[in-house]
C-alpha cells in the first residue's frame, strides 16, 4: 500500500513539473542581477523549466542561457508570477521566482 502511495506522489510531482516546464513565464529585470552563478542584464525575459534548469531567453534579442534551478512545491498556487531578490556587496541575485497559476518556485 505504501508504494502505491509513493507511485502516486511522485507521478502527480512530475506531472506538477511538467506543466510548468511546456510553459513559459515573463519577467522584467531592472537591473543586472544574478542567477545562481550567471549573470542576466536589465530586460525583458522568458522564463521555462526545463528538467532541473530554469531557461531565460531575453525577448529582445532571443539570447537564451540556462541555469541550474531547485524546485520547490508551495501548498497553494501562486496569483503572480514573482521575482524575490537581494542586494549582497551591489550585486543583485535572484533568490527565487514564483511561477503564476502554479504552486512551483524556482530556487537557485
Amino acid at each position: 500500500m505504501k508504494s502505491i502511495l509513493m507511485v502516486t506522489a511522485l507521478a502527480i510531482a512530475s506531472l506538477s513539473i511538467a506543466s510548468a516546464s511546456s510553459k513559459s513565464y515573463e519577467i522584467v529585470l531592472n537591473t543586472t542581477a544574478t542567477a545562481g552563478k550567471t549573470e542576466l542584464r536589465a530586460g525583458h525575459y522568458l522564463v521555462k523549466v526545463n528538467g532541473a534548469f530554469a531557461e531565460f531567453v531575453n525577448i529582445e534579442n532571443s539570447h537564451s542561457v540556462m541555469v541550474p534551478v531547485k524546485i520547490e512545491t508551495a501548498t497553494s498556487k501562486f496569483d503572480n508570477t514573482a521575482v524575490d531578490t537581494k542586494t549582497e556587496n551591489g550585486v543583485s541575485q535572484i533568490e527565487s521566482i514564483e511561477l503564476r497559476n502554479t504552486n512551483s518556485k524556482l530556487e537557485f
